[in-house]
């Protein structure tokens, strides 16, 4: 059973903020790269009523780089919030460990949506892992730029994670 790293770009920091983007990758955290298993999704945002816009979120995504922007808000492609977490979820139950770069944001967020549309949370809670955290045990780790495209971010936060536990010799996880 593999692991999954989760990513998510919105529209502001608090749990029921609006999601622009989720993505999902399957990994081993003790070995290297990634395996087939992935999930991105573009998100509509008249899917997401209820949920929040901070203005000084949208001030910051207009600062961002053009292909961040480009990728966040592109309208091609989207789906309703509500089919996403279906998706998602399908992936998430057949993971191990659950992973995201933080604590407070990426899983809240899900968590809430989740919760919005009376569905179940489709991980335990003690599976959830934060990989920010581990990888802050390694101060001089290589940083390599956040993209702002959900899916290239868990991919980087995976290559962290793996380095940080090769660099340790750590070779088991419980």
């Amino acid at each position: 059973m593999a692991d999954l790293m989760i990513d998510i770009e919105g529209l502001g920091t608090g749990p029921d903020t609006t999601i622009l983007t989720i993505a999902a990758q399957s990994f081993d955290p003790l070995g290297t790269g990634y395996y087939e298993q992935f999930y991105y999704a573009r998100i509509t945002l008249e899917s997401q009523e209820n949920r929040s816009i901070q203005q000084s979120t949208i001030d910051w995504w207009a600062s961002q780089p053009d292909h961040a922007r480009e990728e966040a808000f592109n309208e091609e492609g989207r789906i309703p919030l509500d089919q996403a977490l279906d998706e998602l979820g399908r992936l998430i139950w057949h993971s191990k460990r659950v992973w995201a770069q933080g604590p407070t944001y990426d899983m809240n967020i899900i968590e809430h949506a989740y919760k919005s549309y009376g569905k179940p949370i489709p991980w335990q809670f003690y599976s959830v892992r934060d990989s920010r955290t581990l990888c802050s045990i390694w101060p001089d780790r290589p940083k390599p730029p956040t993209t702002h495209h959900a899916l290239e971010d868990c991919r980087k936060q995976i290559d962290l994670v793996q380095a940080t536990l090769r660099h340790f010799d750590i070779k088991e996880l419980s």
